[in-house]
């Protein structure tokens, strides 16, 4: 994008403002968000909290943030911005952002929605945005377009020595439950398991296999339960999706792909940067976060998404 590119927003309470694109040519911008980010009433849920963090979690994203990102200024400074990345797998959009104080949410969150969705390739039918539950500017905004909150995940943490001394109560358990990598053959019954738990996933079953690193149990060449999760850019582990069959629950299964996929995860990881092993857990799965405590992990922040059509043209 060119320094000197300008997009103009119109606020019904400031009218026509000219976003100055000039700002990517320093790290001011940056700075900026890496301090809304610091702060759980102005940060956004898809970014940590930390400037390496939020750098390499920028960097990362499957569009340049540089090229969607659009920044509202108030006598040279931001007051407002968003980017913007998608998936057309999954037909999604996950808005970062918006960034700003209440004030400027209020203001500018509308316009600049808009100017995210101007962006997006016709296949994306579905947008969200998602942050701490104390960002009431998000929240408002969310009700303001309409788009439906989803229930409260409460983010959990596992320092990395903490992870590396569980996970030698795998020898034992391993030798009654087989674990592996998952297989391309194992997607059919894997599918089934994976959309009936998480429907509205942000990642689909086929992604399970070619961009998350995925664990499974099984019997009868039908799988029982598994667990995937990624090496975030910023260097952390994230296990995304857990889920065991109704049929095959109380064997301890669930803890079994857990630990093993902790290992994996902190075996991939860059043992210089990795900190902890991080997951998010719906409120209401009261059992779920009872086996995560017992493995050690502890609530970090509690989180809420908001979701919405794309708007008719």
């Amino acid at each position: 994008m060119s320094d000197s590119e300008t997009f103009a927003l119109t606020s019904p309470a400031e009218g026509p403002v000219a976003l100055n694109q000039s700002w990517l040519g320093s790290d001011r911008l940056l700075e900026w968000i890496i301090a809304c980010q610091s702060d759980p009433a102005t940060g956004t849920a898809y970014l940590g909290g930390t400037a390496e963090g939020v750098r390499a979690e920028l960097e990362g994203l499957d569009q340049d943030w540089t090229d969607t990102v659009r920044v509202v200024t108030v006598q040279g400074q931001p007051v407002a911005a968003c980017a913007v990345e998608w998936d057309e797998e999954p037909a999604t959009a996950w808005i970062q952002g918006p960034w700003g104080s209440e004030d400027a949410v209020e203001t500018w969150g509308e316009p600049l929605m808009a100017a995210m969705v101007e962006q997006l390739p016709a296949e994306i039918t579905t947008l969200e945005i998602c942050g701490e539950v104390r960002n009431s500017a998000m929240a408002d905004l969310a009700d303001r377009l309409g788009w439906q909150p989803t229930e409260v995940n409460h983010a959990m943490v596992l320092p990395v020595e903490a992870a590396r001394s569980v996970v030698k109560e795998l020898g034992s358990v391993l030798s009654t439950v087989t674990v592996r990598d998952v297989l391309e053959d194992d997607l059919p019954s894997l599918a089934h398991l994976h959309e009936s738990e998480f429907p509205d996933a942000y990642a689909t079953t086929s992604q399970l296999l070619t961009r998350h690193l995925t664990v499974v149990t099984t019997q009868d060449e039908q799988v029982l339960g598994y667990a995937s999760g990624q090496i975030q850019d910023d260097g952390q582990a994230y296990i995304d999706f857990t889920a065991v069959d109704p049929a095959a629950r109380r064997r301890g299964l669930g803890r079994t792909l857990i630990l093993a996929l902790t290992g994996r995860l902190v075996e991939t990881a860059d043992p210089d940067r990795l900190t902890h092993v991080h997951l998010t857990v719906q409120e209401e799965k009261t059992s779920a976060r009872a086996l995560y405590e017992s493995v050690g992990f502890r609530t970090d922040v509690s989180l809420r998404g908001y979701r919405g059509p794309r708007p008719l043209d």
